[in-house]
């Protein structure tokens, strides 16, 4: 496919790397088959489901979809009713899909082509930069933690190296980098890798929502074009306990910190403000939910 994805990385600017990353991550290359209908998937998280406004729309896109002729039997989903080699949302088929074959169609089912400049598209109708890398591996200084995480936190990569960050392995940086904006991103907390990353980043958060994802992809990106795996190893913290998470969420908000969504999902933010009160309480500070920060939010 390198005459396809040239001529997508050139069309849309996102590095077919990428692209790549996201067709291995969705359908493992196009071999998963998603086994579920997508009708009755979405059917039912609009019934049942915790976002049924949002999967009653999705619901209702994925009826126009019938309605334009795609037969039902291609319509296979994940549990939340993605489809397609590059698994979009039902809504998705009508605002990012692109026709690489100019045949006046655009088979997310069948042409891998047209999944992959489709998934091209919507990073770009998300804000993807041109040129620019989703993030980068760094060690946080002694003078700073991971408690400064999140979107909030953004600033340029120059003030970034300036406050001591660096990259990992004594990498330099990129010419031209300063003046781009930044954030950290600590998805095990103190626990594992910490990253400065991009808009970029933000983008493919956009494409699923999970930081996790957005790493996952962007890390394999940087292996398909050689650059290694994670330097910074991940300490067996274990599952995540949704019950514990809740309990640190609503200990926080008790507390008066910013915490909106109380869902028992570990996200830039319930990392960031545990990481606060962890500094403000003489606590060792890792951003990471635990019956310990659950103590200490009830003693307080």
């Amino acid at each position: 496919y390198k005459p396809a994805l040239d001529e997508i990385e050139s069309r849309f600017g996102v590095q077919r790397s990428i692209v790549l990353a996201i067709f291995g991550r969705e359908t493992a290359f196009g071999a998963y088959k998603p086994a579920h209908d997508a009708i009755r998937v979405l059917a039912t998280q609009a019934w049942t489901g915790r976002r049924k406004e949002r999967f009653r729309e999705e619901f209702l896109y994925a009826l126009k979809l019938l309605e334009k002729g795609v037969p039902r039997k291609k319509m296979r989903a994940s549990w939340a009713g993605a489809m397609g080699l590059t698994q979009f949302l039902p809504s998705e088929f009508f605002s990012h899909v692109h026709d690489f074959g100019g045949d006046g169609y655009a088979d997310l089912f069948d042409s891998i082509p047209d999944a992959l400049a489709s998934a091209a598209r919507q990073l770009k109708n998300h804000g993807w930069v041109r040129g620019l890398d989703w993030g980068y591996e760094v060690v946080i200084p002694s003078s700073a933690d991971c408690a400064m995480e999140g979107p909030d936190g953004s600033r340029t990569f120059a003030e970034w190296v300036a406050l001591g960050f660096k990259r990992v392995g004594g990498r330099p940086w990129p010419e031209g980098l300063g003046d781009f904006q930044a954030y950290l991103m600590s998805p095990a907390g103190a626990h594992g890798p910490s990253f400065l990353v991009t808009d970029n980043f933000k983008a493919i958060r956009k494409y699923n929502t999970s930081d996790l994802y957005a790493t996952f992809v962007g890390n394999l990106a940087d292996r398909i074009r050689g650059g290694g795996n994670f330097i910074t190893p991940w300490k067996p913290i274990g599952p995540q306990k949704t019950a514990i998470i809740r309990a640190v969420q609503e200990g926080l908000k008790a507390h008066g910190h910013p915490i909106t969504i109380i869902d028992g999902f570990i996200g830039s933010n319930t990392r960031r403000e545990a990481g606060q009160f962890q500094r403000a309480n003489g606590m060792k500070v890792d951003c990471w939910p635990s019956k310990k920060l659950v103590r200490k939010l009830k003693e307080g």
